[in-house]
């Protein structure tokens, strides 16, 4: 999938919201529900214009998009969740220019609509074996492996580390 800068920064935060309302622990931690400030800094991910925003508005959407893509490499089951997601949403593709920027894509009225269009466009590319599950223990976080060789086997280096680390005293004691 060729993406375009901003459809790629609108991917990463759909992963980023899944992981905000999906993970069960992350980084080694139990999850912390997301706050206000949380989503808002989701949403920087693709846009400087950030308003206040509702966690209770992309609680249920994050959900989905994360059951959606855990599903993987199911696709049929993820493409589903992400359809019935796409309706909700009623994305429909739009050209839009703000000012001093170029024209881009927004799909549809919010971002979750905007999201699921990311998800599902990774969904039907040859690139969807890139989005992968953190290999650390107590860590379910997602995340886009954009390693050249397609080998990224953690979301972080604080999840690479401590599976290191874990290994190095395993073997010594």
């Amino acid at each position: 999938m060729e993406a375009t800068d901003h459809l790629k920064a609108s991917l990463l935060a759909a992963i980023a919201l899944a992981n905000a309302f999906g993970s069960g622990s992350r980084q080694g931690r139990p999850a912390v529900p997301p706050d206000d400030d949380a989503i808002q800094a989701i949403l920087r991910l693709t846009t400087n214009r950030v308003e206040a925003v509702d966690v209770a508005d992309y609680a249920a959407g994050g959900k989905t998009l994360y059951d959606a893509l855990s599903r993987l490499p199911d696709i049929d089951g993820a493409v589903d969740l992400v359809n019935e997601l796409l309706r909700d949403t009623e994305a429909a593709p739009q050209l839009v220019r703000h000012e001093g920027a170029p024209w881009h894509l927004h799909f549809g009225a919010g971002w979750l609509a905007e999201f699921a269009t990311a998800v599902a466009m990774l969904l039907g590319s040859d690139d969807v074996e890139r989005l992968r599950q953190c290999e650390a223990t107590r860590c379910d976080d997602l995340f886009l492996d954009s390693t050249r060789s397609r080998t990224q086997r953690f979301c972080s280096t604080a999840c690479q580390n401590r599976t290191k680390v874990a290994a190095h005293r395993a073997r010594v004691s």
